[in-house]
C-alpha cells in the first residue's frame, strides 16, 4: 500500500498532508509518511478528543514508529505535547494542507465512504461538516481493492464523499455523478 500512496505524494509538490496511522488490518501507509516525513515534509494526524466531535490535529514530530496508541480507540497519535490544530486551522493558508488521505472499510461507487461508525470525518470535513472540504486541498481514500463498489453504499447528503482511493493496485476515481435515485 505505501508504494501507490508514495507515488501520490511525489506526484505533485506537496508540503502538508493529513493522513492516519492505521489500525492492525487497515492499509498501512507509514512507509510512505515516513519517506515523505524525511524529505522534509509535514504530516498531521487526527485525534479524537470528544465522542460525536470533530476532529483535531497534531503534527507528527517523529517517525510514524515513534507515535504510541492513545485514547480510547487505541490510535496512534501524536504526542501529547503536540499543540492540537482546529479544522479550520488544518485548513488554513499557514499550514499549506495539500493532501489528505482518509481510510475507509469501503467505498460505494459514488464515492460513499464506510467508516468506522464515529462519523468523526463527516462532521468534521463532510457538507455540513465544520471545514466542508470541497475546494480544498486534494482528498484521497485509502481501503484495499476489494473494498471498492461496495454495492449499495452511497452517501447521504452529510456524508463526506471521497472523489478517489488509493489501494495497493493503484489509484482509483469514482463515478461521482452516481447518485442514491439512480440505483448507484
Amino acid at each position: 500500500m505505501a508504494a501507490p500512496a508514495w507515488d501520490l505524494i511525489r506526484s505533485r509538490p506537496i508540503r502538508s498532508l493529513l493522513a492516519y496511522a492505521a489500525l492492525p488490518g487497515e492499509p498501512d501507509l507509514d512507509p510512505a509518511l515516513d519517506r515523505f516525513l524525511a524529505s522534509g515534509g509535514t504530516v498531521y494526524l487526527p485525534v479524537v478528543t470528544e465522542v460525536g466531535r470533530p476532529l483535531r490535529f497534531g503534527r507528527v514530530t517523529g517517525s510514524m514508529a515513534s507515535l504510541e496508541p492513545q485514547g480510547r480507540w487505541g490510535i496512534r497519535e501524536p504526542h501529547q505535547d503536540t499543540e492540537l490544530l482546529s479544522p479550520a486551522q488544518l485548513l488554513s493558508a499557514e499550514v499549506g494542507l495539500d493532501l489528505v488521505f482518509i481510510p475507509a472499510l469501503g467505498f460505494g461507487a459514488d464515492g460513499a465512504r464506510l467508516g468506522n461508525g464515529g462519523g468523526f470525518y463527516d462532521r468534521t470535513f463532510g457538507p455540513h461538516g465544520v471545514a466542508p472540504l470541497e475546494g480544498g486541498p486534494r482528498v484521497i481514500g485509502v481501503c484495499f481493492a476489494r473494498e471498492l463498489d461496495l454495492p449499495g453504499l452511497v452517501a447521504k447528503d452529510w456524508d463526506l464523499r471521497i472523489p478517489a482511493a488509493v489501494t495497493e493496485h493503484g489509484l482509483r476515481t469514482f463515478d461521482s455523478a452516481r447518485t442514491q435515485s439512480d440505483g448507484a
